[in-house]
C-alpha cells in the first residue's frame, strides 16, 4: 500500500491510497461542515445541504442521472453528516475511476440548487426524522444524549433539525451554507484502490484549474456545554424498550490521551467476554445488543456504553453499569484485562482495514481534523501497545461520578438514576 498526499493551488488536499489488491476503487470527499456549523437560526442546514449536494450537479441536475451514472457500473454512492464533518463517497469498479471521480467532484463543488429540489428534499428529510424517532436506539442521540452532553450549545438538538426547522429552510440558506463550507481549502479528497497516483492528480488538477473561488476560513466557536446536569430522561411510553446511554467526558481529537480511552472503551464493553457484558447479557439475560463508542471532536470528547432494554430492567441495568464505572475509577481491574483490550483493538484494526473503503475512513477524518499528526494502521497499533498499565489506571479515574452522564429515552426513573451518581 502506498500513501501520498498533495495540496493543490486552490487549497484542496488530495490523498491517494494505491497498490491495494482489489478490482474496486473507493473515493470520498471529507468536508469540514458538520452540524456544529449550522446557522443559529437554521438548525439542520448542514444535513439539508448534504442531501442537496448528494443529489445533483450543475452539469446533471436530475437525480436519476447521477444514480444511474454509478449504478450502471454496479457501484454505489453514500453521504453522511456528523458533528464536525460530512462524508461524500462513491464506490465502483476501478476501470470507471475517472468517471466516478469527476462525478464526485461535481456533486461536492458544483451542486445544482433549485427550489424544486429543496421542496422535494424537505419530504425526504421529514421521513428520515420520523425513522430516527421510531427507534429508541436511534432517537437517543437526538433527543437524550445530545441535549444532555451538549446542553447550552447548538448541538443540544437533533442533527437534522426538527420538522419545523426543515420547513423554514430556503434556497438562499442552502446556497449560503455551501458557499461557506464546500470549499477546496475546507475539504480532503481521498481515493483508494489499485491505480497510479499520478493519474488521480491529473484528473483532480483538471477540476482544480477551473475552481478559483476565494475562501475565508471559518473560526470554530469552542463548545462550552453546561455540564451541571448529568441525567437526562426523555419519556416516551410508545416505545417497547428504553435506550440507555451511560458515559463520560474525555478528550479532544488531537489529544494523545485519546488512545488510552480507546483501550478503556474496549475494556468496558468492546467484546462479548468483557466482564460488564458477561454480567448484563450472559449472566443476567438483561440485554441483547450494545454499543461502546468513543467520539473525539476538536475541543471535547465522550465515551459511552449504549444498551436498549426492557422498561422494567432499566434500573437494574443502570446500577450494574455504574458499578462497573466505579470499578474503573477505583482502578480495580487486572493487567490481563488491559492486555486483552489492547490485543482486541490491534486485531480489530487489522481485520477491519482491508478494503479501499476501510482505508478512506481510516485516513479521512485524520486528514481533515488533525493533518499534522496522521497515524497509520501500524503506528496506531504501536501506540496502543506502548500505553502502560499505570497510564490506563490514571485515565480511568475519569469514570468518577462527577464526570458521568446518563441519558435515557423511553421509560426511566430520573430520580433513581440521579441517586446512582
Amino acid at each position: 500500500m502506498k500513501y501520498t498526499k498533495k495540496v493543490l493551488k486552490n487549497g484542496l488536499k488530495v490523498v491517494t491510497i494505491s497498490g491495494l489488491s482489489t478490482n474496486a476503487v473507493t473515493m470520498a470527499v471529507y468536508v469540514r461542515g458538520g452540524f456544529r456549523f449550522d446557522f443559529k437560526d437554521r438548525p439542520g442546514i448542514s444535513h439539508f445541504a448534504e442531501h442537496i449536494v448528494f443529489n445533483t450537479t450543475k452539469s446533471s441536475p436530475k437525480f436519476n442521472n447521477l444514480a444511474q451514472a454509478v449504478e450502471s457500473y454496479g457501484g454505489w454512492r453514500d453521504a453522511f453528516t456528523w458533528i464536525e464533518h460530512q462524508e461524500h463517497t462513491i464506490h465502483l469498479p476501478k476501470d470507471n475511476l475517472e468517471d466516478g471521480l469527476k462525478l464526485l467532484m461535481g456533486t461536492v463543488f458544483e451542486p445544482h440548487v433549485s427550489n424544486s429540489e429543496i421542496q422535494k428534499e424537505k419530504g425526504v428529510i421529514e421521513e428520515e426524522i420520523l425513522r430516527n424517532k421510531a427507534d429508541p436506539s436511534r432517537a437517543i442521540w437526538d433527543y437524550a444524549w445530545f441535549p444532555l452532553f451538549f446542553r447550552g450549545t447548538n448541538l443540544a438538538r437533533p442533527y437534522s433539525g426538527t420538522s419545523k426547522n426543515i420547513s423554514l429552510i430556503s434556497k438562499p440558506d442552502v446556497e449560503l451554507f455551501i458557499s461557506k463550507y464546500f470549499q477546496p481549502e475546507n475539504a480532503v479528497v481521498l481515493v483508494a484502490g489499485d491505480f497510479k497516483p499520478s493519474f488521480i492528480q491529473k484528473v483532480v488538477d483538471k477540476y482544480s484549474e477551473k475552481d478559483k473561488r476565494s475562501y475565508k476560513k471559518e473560526n470554530i466557536v469552542s463548545l462550552t456545554p453546561k455540564n451541571d446536569n448529568h441525567v437526562f430522561v426523555h419519556i416516551d411510553p410508545s416505545y417497547y424498550q428504553t435506550s440507555l446511554s451511560v458515559g463520560i467526558k474525555t478528550v479532544p481529537f488531537d489529544s494523545p490521551l485519546k488512545y488510552r480511552f480507546d483501550v478503556l472503551k474496549e475494556m468496558l464493553a468492546g467484546y462479548f467476554s468483557a466482564p460488564l457484558i458477561q454480567k448484563l447479557r450472559d449472566e443476567g439475560g438483561l440485554i441483547y445488543t450494545w454499543i461502546s463508542f468513543h467520539d473525539n471532536l476538536s475541543d471535547t470528547g465522550y465515551l459511552f456504553l449504549n444498551v436498549t432494554v426492557a422498561h422494567e430492567n432499566v434500573n437494574q441495568v443502570a446500577s450494574i453499569i455504574l458499578q462497573e464505572f466505579k470499578r474503573f475509577a477505583d482502578g480495580k481491574f487486572s493487567n490481563g484485562e488491559i492486555e486483552m483490550a489492547k490485543s482486541h483493538l490491534a486485531g480489530s484494526i487489522l481485520v477491519n482495514t482491508e478494503t479501499g473503503q476501510d482505508y478512506v475512513r481510516w485516513y479521512g477524518l485524520q486528514e481533515l481534523l488533525n493533518p499534522l499528526h496522521v497515524v497509520s494502521v501500524e503506528d496506531k497499533i504501536s501506540l496502543y501497545k506502548k500505553i502502560t498499565n499505570s497510564e490506563i489506571r490514571d485515565s480511568a479515574k475519569l469514570f468518577t461520578k462527577d464526570n458521568i452522564f446518563i441519558a435515557a429515552i423511553g421509560k426511566a426513573d430520573k430520580a433513581f438514576l440521579l441517586k446512582l451518581i
